[in-house]
């Protein structure tokens, strides 16, 4: 069964025990008749105000939030805005983030590099990051932008290689301005 599934069930099972004790105190007389309830010194009552409240904290406390994280953390990196993406997409986002995050922004990845381009902005193709990942870009000694790479930084060729370089190209052409 799917986590979020799980989720629905433990939040409906929590929610639906909390309107039974809501309706099971509104026919005691309401607040005073629960608080009789609450303050009994009789055992059986004590047993059920402990129970009550260790299912509240268990339900709020330990359930409901665990829920959401499992269920959350099958679909982290499942899309970015809105965009589904395919496992080598999903892969050049975790290279993206050890080798490149440090230089270039790219929202998609949450990264805010300062030193190379703005990847959001420039939203180059695939096969231009995929030659500038493989070449490097070195600066231009008149400062004007090298044409066959991205912008006006210096980066060294090779940071990622092989497939992995074409997954990181194939993620930043794809997520790039989104």
């Amino acid at each position: 069964m799917p986590a979020t599934v799980v989720g629905v069930i433990v939040i409906a099972v929590v929610f639906t025990g909390l309107a039974v004790g809501i309706f099971w105190a509104a026919s005691r007389g309401g607040l005073g008749g629960l608080t009789r309830i609450i303050q009994t010194e009789t055992p059986i009552g004590r047993r059920i105000v402990n129970l009550t409240l260790v299912i509240i904290y268990i339900g709020f406390g330990i359930a409901v939030p665990l829920a959401f994280i499992i269920g959350n953390h099958a679909h982290a990196s499942a899309q970015v805005g809105g965009l589904k993406l395919t496992a080598a997409e999903k892969q050049g986002r975790i290279l993206f983030g050890e080798h490149c995050a440090v230089c270039h922004t790219l929202a998609a990845a949450s990264a805010v590099g300062k030193t190379g381009p703005n990847l959001d902005q420039l939203q180059p193709n695939e096969a231009l990051i995929l030659h500038t990942i493989q070449n490097g870009c070195l600066q231009d000694p008149a400062g004007e932008p090298n044409e066959v790479c991205l912008g006006y930084g210096n980066m060294p060729a090779d940071e990622v290689q092989g497939r992995d370089a074409q997954d990181v190209a194939a993620f930043v052409a794809r997520v790039a301005g989104h």
